[in-house]
């Protein structure tokens, strides 16, 4: 018996070395400044969000306190979901306030970035907004949906910020967003050369008149690696909200 012991103890001692493994959902969704088919969508979005159980989700065109919406829409939705942390990238001055991009999370914020990104040929400047927490660095990008050259410069350059800030980190790397662009465009084959795509292909624009994949979820190859659980596009109660369909991907880490 005395000789058992110290082979338990050893057992026990490796499966503690046996590194936890975590999972973690996260949404990408164009809300189209929350008025696209209604006066002010964040209570359905707000709902939809922790209906799903996304902890983290990726929000584009949001105004900020402009004359087309005069509140913090951000903000807004933040404290409808329980005061949750978020950051805001404006991308240009509109209407006597700001537009641009936004994440939400239930984590904690440790650090919080907004990277403009450059216009050349495109309709209008563009943004990303990016957190880091405990769990993992997430950004929220939308690239020009008019300007082939500025789509493809656009993701050049987040190509080369987060492959330089966040090579060989021990968490993963998402971003998510509106890319304006289906799957088997030069912009996507520029992207999957630094990320690997989570989620799938399957249509998530229009709401009227679903033809097209230009939402996407993806993760940085040289950074922490992530298994894909589940990817859908969330159809089903949806239509009203926004333009675009919210993309939901879960992930294990």
């Amino acid at each position: 018996m005395k000789r058992l012991i110290p082979i338990l103890l050893l057992m026990l001692g490796l499966l503690s070395c046996e590194p936890s493994r975590h999972t973690m959902t996260l949404m990408t969704y164009n809300v189209g400044a929350f008025s696209k088919y209604m006066d002010n969508s964040t209570e359905g979005v707000a709902q939809l969000i922790l209906d799903n159980g996304a902890a983290f989700v990726a929000l584009n065109e949001l105004d900020s306190c402009n004359r087309r919406h005069g509140t913090y829409q951000l903000a807004d939705l933040a404290a409808r979901l329980g005061d949750w942390s978020y950051q805001f990238a404006s991308a240009f001055p509109y209407a006597g306030g700001g537009y641009g991009n936004g994440v939400v999370t239930s984590k904690r914020v440790e650090k919080g970035y907004g990277i403009l990104l450059p216009k050349d040929d495109g309709s209008e400047q563009r943004s990303v907004a990016v957190v880091e927490t405990p769990d993992c660095v997430f950004a929220s990008v939308h690239l020009d949906h008019k300007g082939y050259r500025a789509a493809l410069e656009q993701m050049m350059v987040v190509n080369e910020w987060f492959t330089t800030k966040y090579a060989g980190y021990s968490k993963p790397v998402f971003l998510c967003g509106d890319f304006n662009v289906t799957p088997d465009s030069d912009v996507i084959e520029l992207a999957e050369r630094c990320w690997i795509q989570l989620s799938g292909v399957d249509y998530t624009h229009s709401t009227t008149r679903p033809r097209h994949c230009i939402d996407y979820v993806f993760a940085l190859k040289v950074a922490a690696p992530v298994q894909v659980l589940e990817s859908v596009v969330l159809t089903e109660g949806t239509a009203d909200l926004s333009d675009h369909f919210p993309v939901k991907v879960t992930v294990e880490y």
